[in-house]
């Protein structure tokens, strides 16, 4: 089931959020491509920037099942710069079963509902898993942030019209 969650009005929302953020960020296969400095993120940190998350116009979509957080997409809405996938996560137990697509897929739909244009999102160039899905999603590159991870790896932006 995916469902958008509520963090900062229902505490297990949270609790389990940042756990499996935390779990998830953990993993080394998935952690190079979700940070720019490379540096650790703590379950801390996790929690300080989960608080936070309304300013930024931060939302975030979970696949569960069993009760666990399989999948996590946060996506960013703000009327004057756009909407953005910013960061999508499946459990590595649980890849390629269709979960980061399903998450897509709703994310589009919230996108198309609210009547934006199109949806952005940026990659790290080494993510061959997560450009293969965009692209298969009729995301296009429009634009390379040369060396903007701290190991020197390109950002690729890609872009899909709704």
């Amino acid at each position: 089931m995916i469902r958008l969650i509520e963090p900062l009005t229902n505490n297990s929302d949270f609790d389990r959020l940042t756990s499996t953020l935390s779990k998830f960020l953990d993993d080394p296969e998935s952690f190079k491509f979700l940070s720019y400095t490379l540096v650790k993120f703590d379950h801390k940190f996790i929690e300080e920037q989960t608080k936070k998350h309304k300013e930024i116009g931060l939302d975030y979509l979970v696949y569960e099942k069993d009760n666990l957080i399989n999948g996590i997409l946060a996506f960013k809405r703000n009327p004057a710069q756009g909407f953005e996938l910013f960061l999508l996560v499946v459990d590595r137990k649980t890849r390629k079963s269709g979960i980061g697509q399903n998450l897509i897929n709703e994310c589009i739909r919230i996108a198309k509902d609210e009547k934006y244009k199109c949806i952005d999102s940026l990659v790290f160039a080494d993510n061959k898993n997560m450009l293969r899905l965009l692209i298969r999603n009729n995301f296009r590159p429009i634009e390379v942030l040369h060396a903007a991870r701290a190991d020197g790896m390109d950002l690729v932006k890609l872009r899909t019209q709704l």
